[in-house]
């Protein structure tokens, strides 16, 4: 293998642009052109063309290579010229070895080159003797300043994120990790992966669930950058509705099943002279329910196996059947279920009774009741759920039957919702193993240890002890008054911010260059998640 010089690279991502440009050149030549398809389907063509060329126009992302017999350069998308590659798709299984090569399990591979900056200096790691050169691209990227938006680290991903992105479309994955470790990262990077790699009907439908609409901005220049505009991105309160204390109760399950079994009540009744006893109703009734298919197809089948026991004509059965398998929508299950009368016959407890009749309305209630009555809106092949510490026992029930596939992240130590059943418990209901990432990445090695001190003296804050691999030399610095030191920190960093036990919650999954969190007020949990959103210099005052 021949040495590998910064003008080289330099060149081969020339040659790349250029043969983006070309092909730039092509695909607009055929926006708006009348391929003598119709006007709709002709719309349609040009959309997908537009968005190739928006994908296309912008500045061709490659963040490295690979040797085995010949060079592949690594990029955020493919490229090829006249049937050369000259950029692989970061997502392609070849890729894989990019990011979990090494020595003692090579991938085939001979030699791994990154990119660190905008190639400003490249790391040259030999695979075979195991001697590398120049500098790490993950450090000179932590260094870097905060923005307003979450930055993608598909070129950095390390191995062990790289194989959580990477698993079978329809593994449940539980994530558990302390703040700044990657959870998120891993989380995004598996969305774009999934569209790229899950060749099924819906692989072009992943679902996103995060914390807040401001969580979302944050992340929301991340997909595209990866390449995949397919992807919904929401939060539970506009894919369910309001999120309320009467959504938390877990014994909802238990009310609702009660409240289904309540529709059918079994009678004997006489058609054309043919009697059916209540028995044999109740019999098919428990048989078609065993299928936990939606209210309203269980009624139409009960009737329809009933009509058939005796050869009846459908239409006489129903009408006789009135009031045993009764018409019931969504709607009138809902308001059904406020009556306290009827709460407390379905087991109800008095908390639960007392939440939900103080609300007008309850997105987890409604979505469920939806889900058993009518069916399930919407599915995706994979939900992606960030801040899964907080999901209550509905919410969980409602990304489960939307999707085979599910991809839960977040941190125990920053729950926030008092009936959010942690992710523990997510595991156990998915019965799968919960997966930790220790390692911190965002945060300076001095912060990591102050927040490792916090967690250690509030056990109950169920936090994941971090390793910090990030030493600046600067402090935390706890002190009495805050004085001079906010607008000394104004002058070193970008981004910087206060957080009040007022607006503590605001900041949820957000990061910044530095902090000042007023301690006064806050609780030991709201501590850890204020103090976890500085990245270079944490200040706590109080």
């Amino acid at each position: 293998m021949g040495p590998v010089t910064l003008d080289a690279e330099l060149a081969a991502l020339a040659r790349a642009r250029e043969a983006v440009a070309d092909k730039l050149e092509r695909v607009e030549r055929l926006v708006g052109t009348d391929g003598g398809a119709d006007a709709v389907s002709q719309e349609y063509v040009d959309a997908i063309i537009g968005d190739t060329i928006e994908l296309l126009q912008r500045d061709l992302v490659v963040f490295g290579r690979v040797d085995d017999d010949r060079t592949w350069r690594i990029g955020l998308y493919g490229i090829d010229s006249d049937g050369d590659q000259l950029v692989v798709d970061w997502r392609a299984p070849f890729a894989t070895g990019f990011y979990q090569a090494t020595v003692d399990d090579d991938h085939g591979l001979r030699r791994r080159v990154s990119y660190v900056g905008s190639i400003d200096d490249l790391l040259v790691e030999d695979l075979v003797t195991g001697e590398a050169s120049g500098s790490s691209p993950l450090l000179a990227e932590l260094s870097r300043t905060k923005g307003e938006q979450m930055r993608a680290a598909v070129a950095t991903l390390q191995s062990d994120q790289d194989s959580l992105v990477r698993l079978d479309p329809d593994d449940r994955l539980v994530l558990r990790g302390g703040p700044g470790t990657g959870k998120t990262v891993v989380g995004l990077h598996r969305a774009a992966w999934l569209v790229y790699n899950d060749r099924r009907i819906t692989s072009d439908r992943i679902l996103v669930v995060g914390p807040s609409d401001r969580f979302l901005r944050y992340v929301a220049s991340v997909l595209p950058t990866l390449g995949e505009r397919k992807i919904r991105q929401t939060t539970f309160t506009e894919l369910l509705g309001p999120d309320t204390p009467a959504g938390g109760h877990a014994e909802w399950v238990e009310v609702l099943d009660r409240f289904e079994a309540s529709l059918v009540e079994p009678a004997e009744i006489k058609v054309r002279g043919r009697r059916i006893t209540a028995d044999q109703i109740a019999e098919i009734a428990d048989r078609i329910s065993a299928s936990r298919s939606p209210w309203s197809q269980r009624r139409r089948l009960i009737i329809d196996r009933t009509a058939a026991l005796r050869k009846l004509p459908r239409a006489e059965v129903a009408a006789a059947m009135a009031k045993i398998v009764p018409t019931c929508s969504t709607t009138q299950a809902l308001k059904r279920l406020r009556n306290p009368d009827l709460l407390a016959r379905l087991g109800a407890g008095d908390d639960l009774q007392r939440d939900w009749l103080a609300v007008p309305e309850d997105g987890g209630v409604t979505d469920e009741v939806r889900a058993r009555i009518e069916g399930v809106p919407a599915r995706y092949s994979h939900a992606i759920v960030d801040e899964a510490q907080d999901l209550t026992a509905l919410q969980l029930r409602a990304v489960r039957r939307r999707a085979p596939g599910l991809t839960l992240v977040g941190d125990d130590a920053q729950r926030s919702h008092a009936h959010g059943i942690g992710l523990r418990a997510a595991a156990r209901a998915l019965d799968v193993d919960v997966a930790e990432m220790t390692t911190a990445y965002r945060q300076s090695a001095e912060i990591v240890e102050w927040l490792n001190e916090l967690a250690a003296a509030h056990p109950e804050l169920d936090a994941v002890e971090m390793l910090g691999i990030r030493p600046t030399g600067t402090p935390v610095r706890e002190v009495a008054e805050l004085g001079t030191v906010g607008d000394a920190l104004h002058e070193r960093w970008d981004t910087v911010t206060t957080i009040t036990a007022a607006d503590t919650w605001r900041h949820q999954g957000i990061e910044y260059d530095a902090v000042v969190v007023e301690r006064a007020g806050m609780s030991p949990r709201e501590l850890y998640l204020a103090a976890s959103r500085a990245a270079h210099e944490l200040v706590v005052v109080g």
